[in-house]
């Protein structure tokens, strides 16, 4: 259980923290923040999924990648974009979550021993 709590604490620390850095230095409405976050959560989730500890597994996994990324956000960003009637950017970002995520997931096993 300490895994998890530690691994999460520590994801949802680096996600507040990586997100406002991003959506400072981007100056754009596009939700760049959280769809870098979603993508590097995907990739790290990617790379460490065949790991055979189970306490770096619920650490990594369970945890950071759990407090890191976060389908909730994307949700409301994506629902943000609609509401502002930017349906361009609506359909860009819902593409490359979804699309990119998967793609990281693989990107990530494929570094993973």
């Amino acid at each position: 259980m300490i895994f998890v709590a530690l691994g999460g604490a520590i994801g949802a620390t680096f996600r507040y923290l990586i997100g406002e850095y991003v959506n400072n230095i981007s100056k754009t409405k596009f939700p760049i923040g959280i769809l870098l976050i979603n993508l590097m959560g995907a990739f790290v989730l990617g790379s460490i999924i065949n790991q055979s500890s189970s306490n770096l597994y619920l650490f990594l996994a369970t945890g950071f990648c759990g407090g890191f990324t976060t389908y909730s956000t994307f949700s409301i960003e994506a629902i943000q974009l609609l509401q502002r009637n930017q349906y361009g950017w609506f359909f860009t970002y819902i593409i490359l979550t979804i699309i990119g995520s998967i793609l990281a997931i693989f990107a990530g096993q494929s570094i993973s021993p």
